[in-house]
């Protein structure tokens, strides 16, 4: 309901308003007006990994790259990436350490929310600001885990929300035409999925997403140390000597780890070779390898020979892996590269879409 408006001796009533906003005048000043609020509302592309989150803001670059942790002081947040991974294996038991996300997607939601809303504050974009906001996803995502990802920034106060499968977002990110003729494999080894797509024409005509990706090296070292060398680690020891140390490509070097001796329960230290690795991951690499070669099985005969000419494209942390493309190029016998921006190809996807929002809006789903 419009009321009337007084000024000195003149009154103009609901209906003086709207014509005078049917002017041209009053329209270009509506115009300007919209304008000038766009100008201060910002869109986000949010790469969501189970392991890391990378956060871009329209205009000013990444903000975020922190571990995908939230700790818990009893029912308050107490840290957010970087400050809560430091806390994993070394609190009392009043402080609760969390990963939200598992298998790439939110699986504990409240925590979820948190970690989003925490990491859109360390951006500095207030709630009420944000426009539009890309999501990177694992392709196998299921309706439930969509949901919930969007959800998780509808209630942070986003306006728009967007998802865009990983694979897809990565192409783009490595400045590959998702939009042309030509087939593109894409396989994206993040903490926790893997996820295998062939995409041409701005689809994905084949993809494969399994639930077995960096964090699974992880436990598969633990397990490896605790039965042929009695020795106990912890989730982040074992990541941070897989990033430090770990290799697939037979090189020969020693390194020290510490941990707790398993018979004894005191700590011990041991000095190792890397060679350690390509036994310790030996289960992971073939289970990926495999699902390379079923996803392959799968694909279209006028489609192999684009594959052949181009290879396989990888990104993501996990395939950061020191020797890990020349292993598979071995084993798969077809080229295989990996991008040196391997961990940002899916954030700076989202980047790009955002900026070519029109064009890419038909590779997004709500």
């Amino acid at each position: 309901m419009l009321f009337p408006y007084v000024e000195g001796n003149i009154t103009l009533n609901s209906v003086d308003i709207i014509d005078y906003k049917q002017t041209d005048c009053g329209l270009k000043e509506m115009m300007n007006f919209f304008k000038s609020l766009n100008f201060f509302l910002k869109n986000l592309g949010i790469d969501l990994g189970t392991a890391n989150t990378i956060v871009y803001v329209d205009g000013r670059g990444y903000a975020i790259n922190e571990p995908s942790v939230i700790a818990y002081n009893s029912s308050s947040i107490m840290a957010v990436g970087n400050i809560a991974k430091d806390m994993l294996g070394r609190t009392h038991p009043g402080i609760r350490v969390i990963r939200p996300l598992a298998d790439g997607v939110i699986a504990d939601f409240e925590a979820g929310e948190d970690l989003i809303k925490s990491f859109i504050h360390m951006a500095e974009v207030p709630g009420y600001l944000l426009n539009r906001v890309v999501i990177g996803v694992p392709s196998g995502i299921t309706s439930v885990e969509k949901r919930a990802v969007i959800e998780s920034a509808q209630l942070v106060g986003a306006r728009n929300v967007y998802l865009v499968s990983e694979p897809m977002a990565a192409a783009i990110g490595m400045g590959l035409d998702v939009m042309g003729s030509n087939a593109h494999m894409i396989v994206d080894i993040g903490g926790g999925t893997t996820d295998i797509a062939v995409i041409n024409y701005g689809g994905i005509v084949v993809d494969n997403t399994m639930r077995i990706a960096g964090n699974e090296m992880d436990e598969a070292f633990i397990r490896y140390l605790k039965q042929n060398y009695n020795l106990v680690i912890g989730e982040k020891t074992a990541e941070m000597v897989k990033i430090t140390h770990g290799t697939v490509n037979g090189r020969y070097n020693r390194f020290e780890i510490r941990g707790i001796d398993h018979v004894h329960n005191l700590p011990r230290a041991l000095t190792l070779s890397t060679t350690v690795f390509k036994k310790a991951f030996e289960p992971v690499v073939n289970a990926i390898t495999n699902a390379i070669l079923e996803t392959l099985d799968q694909l279209p005969p006028e489609l192999a020979g684009d594959i052949v000419d181009r290879g396989i494209v990888f990104a993501g942390g996990g395939a950061m892996l020191d020797g890990l493309d020349t292993y598979l190029r071995e084993r798969l016998g077809i080229p295989v590269s990996r991008p040196e921006n391997a961990l940002f190809c899916v954030a700076e996807g989202t980047r790009k879409i955002l900026e070519r929002f029109d064009y890419y809006k038909p590779l997004l789903f709500q």
